[in-house]
């Protein structure tokens, strides 16, 4: 059972009530056909923060409640190069095993060429090093231009909320509540065939909400050792903007098989990074 004080309840359910009805608006009027989709996806992701913020000043907790401050810079780095790892071990891996084709680059040798990604350092045939700093750079300032965005839901729900539950949970419920119900929160768009169009139902019911169950114990595990919001921010950034190139390979007819794979690369993160949780004080 999850302890947590009314007011916070109180902020959960209008959360839930406020965003459902901006993706159901968004859903109605078209979907990602919908001229005005990425704005107001886009306004409802702050949505996590805005409640926050109104949480802190309605019960005069203050905004100092937030850890705003950076104070492990290691985790700043570490929040930009562990998603951009798995994106480029998740491509390998995949393709490897025979479950997708990866139509993004072609690696013959120690050479990169046919590369078909938006790579600020160019995109012409290039040595296997350089492609790997390329990837990098292009991924971290993919990442810091979509923290802008991602900021919004973060400051909501590591920086206020998962701080409210582990203040009456253990760290083991604290993040797997959080992780369902940041899974369950995308519900509107999920069913509708957001991320999922071929099977809409198994993503919204089972592989996006475990998926973020999993990802909940990575961003809980910077954010609590970290005592900082920030490197949370950067890695939702880097989920949404450079793991993306993950969805994006030819899955063709095994497309489910894909997609477990990458929960199950989730898996394995998460379970490393609860494990190296600091203990609570």
């Amino acid at each position: 059972m999850i302890k947590l004080e009314k007011n916070v309840w109180i902020y959960i359910v209008i959360l839930l009530i406020v965003t459902y009805a901006f993706q159901i608006f968004a859903i109605y009027n078209g979907g990602e056909e919908y001229q005005f989709f990425d704005l107001v996806i886009g306004i409802s992701m702050f949505f996590p923060a805005i409640g926050a913020i109104w949480y802190l000043v309605k019960t005069k907790t203050g905004l100092g409640y937030i850890d705003w401050k950076i104070r492990k810079p290691l985790y700043l780095i570490l929040s930009l190069l562990i998603p951009i790892a798995i994106t480029l071990l998740g491509i390998l891996l995949i393709e490897k095993l025979g479950i997708a084709t990866n139509y993004a680059y072609t690696i013959k040798g120690d050479v990169v060429d046919d590369i078909e990604i938006p790579l600020l350092l160019g995109a012409d045939a290039q040595s296997l090093p350089f492609f790997v700093l390329n990837f990098l750079v292009t991924g971290i300032i993919f990442s810091l231009i979509t923290g802008l965005l991602t900021m919004g839901e973060e400051i909501g729900w590591r920086g206020f909320l998962q701080k409210k539950l582990l203040e009456t949970n253990s760290t083991f419920k604290s993040l797997t509540f959080l992780g369902v119900l940041w899974g369950f929160w995308h519900f509107p768009l999920i069913i509708n065939g957001f991320n999922y169009p071929e099977y809409p139902v198994l993503g919204a019911f089972l592989i996006f909400p475990v998926t973020t169950v999993f990802i909940s114990f990575f961003m809980g595990m910077i954010t609590i050792n970290s005592k900082s919001v920030w490197p949370a921010v950067l890695t939702h950034g880097a989920i949404n903007s450079i793991m993306i190139f993950l969805f994006e390979m030819d899955f063709g007819a095994h497309k489910l098989y894909g997609n477990f794979a990458i929960l199950a690369i989730w898996m394995v993160v998460g379970i490393l990074a609860y494990l190296r949780i600091s203990p609570k004080k």
